[in-house]
């Protein structure tokens, strides 16, 4: 089983509206700021968050108590400029934990699975043709990624740079999400109790692939 918490900022919309047609800057560092704060807030406790819009954030919290996710989401309701409401799920895969906010099963304390992917020769590639190129293709490969999840109950991220964020259901879930792709990835993938360890060990991979000059999957539990 997985859990995640999905953090929803209310009447967000009707406040930016309210700030008038010279809003955008405003808006722009409001949301970088709190974009911060969900990272610190959420990783403090072990948790690994993201957003969707910048209005909704969610978190994988395997392993993660209750309490600790509501003390999260407390810190992140004092930078908001308008209410935060919260909520969270579980099931046997994070989009379906996804799914299910507000619906909380028992757990049995299932290993948090999560990737850090990169593009191979991004930075060649951004020197001959340029930053723009890559930013198409990364966004591209996020699509792709996105319908493959759908298979697989993975929920994929854009990190920035070329760098990309999967929650997985399995470390070898992995190998079926990267086949067949037509742009060539490293894939680091962590596995830990605790989402934010399981990130760390997926960078970890992935700076070794990167070390060795390798192209593929490389796991650490």
């Amino acid at each position: 089983m997985h859990k995640i918490a999905l953090v929803t900022l209310r009447n967000y919309k009707e406040w930016t509206e309210s700030l008038g047609p010279r809003r955008e800057d405003k808006i722009q560092q409001i949301q970088a700021e709190l974009h911060g704060e969900v990272w610190r807030a959420f990783t403090s406790i072990g948790a690994l968050p993201h957003h969707f819009r910048y209005d909704v954030m969610v978190a994988l919290v395997n392993n993660v108590e209750n309490r600790l996710v509501e003390k999260a989401v407390e810190k992140i309701a004092a930078k908001s400029p308008v209410d935060v409401d919260y909520c969270v799920g579980t099931g046997h895969t994070p989009y379906d934990a996804y799914l299910n906010c507000g619906v909380v099963n028992n757990l049995d304390n299932s290993y948090a699975v999560v990737a850090h992917l990169d593009i191979v020769n991004s930075t060649h590639t951004t020197k001959n043709k340029g930053p723009l190129y890559v930013y198409i293709e990364i966004l591209d490969l996020l699509n792709i990624l996105y319908n493959k999840c759908n298979k697989f109950g993975c929920m994929s991220f854009y990190l920035g740079g070329d760098n990309i964020m999967i929650y997985l259901s399995t470390p070898d879930d992995i190998y079926n999400v990267v086949a067949e792709l037509e742009t060539s990835v490293r894939a680091g993938v962590g596995v830990a109790e605790k989402p934010f360890d399981a990130f760390v060990k997926a960078t970890q991979a992935l700076d070794y692939l990167r070390s060795v000059n390798k192209v593929g999957v490389e796991v650490v539990r």
